[in-house]
């Protein structure tokens, strides 16, 4: 058989409409094409594309999409447009432009049910020439145009009843002057069999819920366009036929009316096609986009086709910033493949993976020397960047679990890109460390927005909702000694290698997917930051406790806000609302029946920031404090590496939690912070009836105290002594 080869060229499926609309997008235009109806579409269409007449007019019925869109070859071949018409009336608008081409010929595409006789003769007083390309079906029609446009040793094949793979292809088969023949999922119909006779390469739009197996390998020199939805139909279209192109149309893909008969104007414009959905653009259109560097675009239809804000940013901002990027995931087992998404204005970069422990190990040095910039949309924040790959690596199995980065530099500046390898098989005394990866994204405000980001609406202070971990994060940077997200989190990493304590370290989507995950674990550590909790997480560390595990709650302002997510996108109601992604009620978690004292016994209620300031010690015949000489009203943890307001540093400090009316009645006091604004943390300690047992510091800046200070070794060695480690 001969292999299949279909050129290079530009295809598009449109609906063009009379009104023109320009957004200053980026650097480039924006055009919106309007229209208050189909038949008024087909006829703007044929005034864009047909100023001058036409020597032949093509008329399809306004509802038989499968007529309209075979005959865009026919069309194309005849350089006629396409009208639209009803059943038994020929519309006025449409009558109106046929007088204006003043054709020599009409063709009527379809059988008397959908343009009647009636219509016809109507017709017959427009033009000299009228012919009828007719058949007892969809699949019928389609083989007589086929035969109108002369042997061919090539054919394309789609689903008679499926319409936006017919949409997608039409431009170019009008344009290569191959006929679209239709087909049902798993058998093809005796007619369409007839037009594939002469055929020695077929090629099938659409994935195998569309055209099957079993039709498929009927087909002679077969060759498929498939994706999982029709708008990575559309991109795979680009792709596997090479178009490039500075301009495209978009259309929504969730229906057709508006783009019948737009096809043969794409073929004469050579512009290729994409498809959206009304109110969002899908992952397969935004990848296609910044893979081609589709540069320019025309919206098709009205705002209930496809919105102003869909249209808005459909241009991809020109990326300015240093090098920077982003992994296809925030944490990985060894064997799995990391992918990093790279913009290097560069054009090059040296790649360095490190491991953040009690030291800052190199694993792999390499150079990228064929790398590009990447740009993003608008909305880039909230939908994510849809770089493509620069770098892949699968990770070796001997690479211990922890924090990595992986450091970018191009001799101008460099970036890391934070992530976690998890231990595949960890052991059932393993200590677990959660990465607060979900407050990693909530801070991080690269593309326009973090989810500390808000607006003014009627004086009401709206918060952005959703963002995304698909982008580059430059607050997750795990250098520094400031920081409270990963660089603040590196100290307890660093103090467990310096102190003999085994770990292995898990994100928070990981705690999310898997319910079932700290199982696996005798003692779970919450580190530093870890404020944003969902519904999932909470009910493990619920079920964790009650199964006779043990916590380390070396944090503040944790499991504060309720969250949901979906793919890699967060989404926080601040204002209390319920979740879009799961119709959960959002907010406060203590306020929705999920207090975190009830957990870990102490929760964010401050009113202000705390600068680090040292704990004062209330309870020193306590087990924890054994062989420490410390006393009641001793001060710990006076130095940290953390600062805030300009500080020295100290263990209470930052955001600070205490104990409320939620916390267990069994808790004892062990020290409280003396901080002077807002209120200091309190440092407890409770038996939870499940077993197990709860230490909570509730302050953020006691990971940098402990990583320097001999006393709070001691009290936290004592404790994971206690939990048998």
């Amino acid at each position: 058989m001969k292999k299949l080869f279909f050129c290079t060229c530009f295809f598009i499926s449109l609906f063009i409409l009379a009104v023109i609309k320009n957004y200053a997008i980026a650097s480039g235009p924006v055009e919106r094409l309007d229209g208050k109806d189909r038949f008024e579409v087909a006829v703007n269409v044929s005034l864009k594309g047909w100023k001058e007449g036409a020597d032949t007019v093509i008329v399809s019925n306004y509802n038989t999409f499968a007529d309209a869109l075979s005959a865009s070859p026919l069309a194309f071949k005849e350089n006629a447009p396409i009208l639209l018409t009803q059943s038994h009336v020929l519309t006025a608008i449409t009558k109106n432009e046929i007088e204006r081409l003043n054709p020599e010929k009409v063709i009527i595409v379809g059988g008397t049910a959908s343009v009647s006789d009636k219509v016809l003769g109507e017709i017959k007083k427009l033009a000299p020439n009228v012919e009828r390309v007719g058949g007892k079906d969809r699949f019928e029609v389609s083989f007589h145009i086929a035969k109108r446009l002369g042997n061919s040793t090539k054919a394309i094949i789609v689903n008679g009843y499926k319409f936006p793979d017919a949409l997608t292809i039409a431009p170019y088969a009008a344009k290569e002057g191959i006929p679209i023949l239709l087909t049902l999922e798993d058998k093809i119909p005796e007619s369409t069999q007839l037009g594939l006779k002469e055929a020695e390469n077929t090629l099938v739009v659409g994935g195998e819920g569309s055209v099957g197996p079993l039709v498929y390998n009927q087909l002679q020199g077969r060759q498929r366009i498939g994706g999982k939805d029709r708008f990575e139909v559309a991109a795979n279209i680009i792709r596997t036929l090479n178009m490039n192109s500075d301009r495209s149309y978009i259309s929504t893909g969730l229906t057709f009316a508006d783009a019948l008969t737009g096809s043969v104007l794409a073929a004469k414009n050579d512009v290729p096609m994409l498809l959206t959905r009304p109110d969002t653009l899908p992952e397969s259109t935004r990848e296609i986009i910044i893979e081609k560097n589709i540069q320019s675009f025309t919206v098709l239809g009205g705002v209930a086709s496809v919105q102003e804000g869909v249209a808005s940013l459909l241009r991809p901002v020109k990326n300015n910033h240093d090098i920077e990027g982003y992994s296809n995931k925030i944490s990985y087992f060894p064997g799995e493949t990391i992918q990093l998404k790279v913009h290097a204005p560069n054009n090059r970069f040296s790649l360095s993976f490190i491991r953040h422990g009690k030291e800052a190990k190199t694993y792999l040095k390499t150079e990228v020397t064929d790398a590009s910039s990447q740009n993003y949309f608008l909305d880039s924040y909230r939908e994510g960047a849809f770089w493509k790959t620069s770098y892949a690596y699968k990770v070796p199995t001997d690479w211990p679990t922890g924090m990595y980065s992986a450091k970018l530099t191009d001799g101008t500046s460099e970036f890391h890109i934070t992530f976690v390898i998890k231990k595949r098989n960890p052991v059932g005394d393993d200590i677990a460390v959660l990465a607060s990866t979900n407050t990693w994204e909530a801070y991080n405000s690269w593309g326009g927005k973090s989810l500390y980001s808000y607006s003014y609406v009627n004086g009401a202070r709206n918060y952005n909702e959703v963002v995304s971990s698909n982008r580059p994060n430059p607050e997750a940077i795990p250098t520094g000694n400031e920081g409270h997200l990963a660089n603040g989190e590196r100290h307890i990493l660093s103090w467990l290698e310096r102190n003999n304590h085994p770990y292995s370290m898990i994100s928070e989507f990981d705690l999310h997917q898997h319910s079932s995950l700290l199982n696996s674990y005798k003692t779970l550590i919450i580190s530093t930051h870890s404020e944003y909790w969902s519904t999932p997480m909470y009910r493990a560390l619920e079920g964790f406790l009650k199964r006779g595990g043990n916590v380390l709650y070396l944090s503040g302002n944790g499991i504060y806000w309720k969250v949901a997510l979906k793919g890699n996108q967060i989404e926080v109601k601040k204002d209390g609302g319920y979740h879009s992604f799961t119709s959960e009620k959002g907010g406060n978690l203590y306020k929705i029946g999920m207090p975190e004292t009830a957990l870990v016994g102490v929760g964010y209620r401050s009113t202000g920031f705390s600068d680090p300031a040292p704990y004062k010690v209330m309870n020193s015949t306590h087990w924890i404090f054994a062989n420490t000489g410390i006393r009641n009203g001793n001060l710990i943890g006076k130095i940290g590496l953390n600062k805030v307001n300009g500080s020295t540093g100290g263990a209470s400090g930052w955001e600070t939690d205490q104990v409320d009316k939620y916390t267990p009645k069994n808790y004892v006091l062990l020290a409280r912070g003396t901080n002077t604004i807002g209120k200091g943390a309190d440092m407890i300690y409770y038996d939870h009836p499940g077993g197990g047992g709860v230490f909570s510091t509730g302050s953020i800046t006691f990971g940098g105290s402990l990583v320097v200070d001999t006393q709070l070794t001691k009290i936290v060695n004592n404790v994971l002594k206690k939990f048998g480690h």
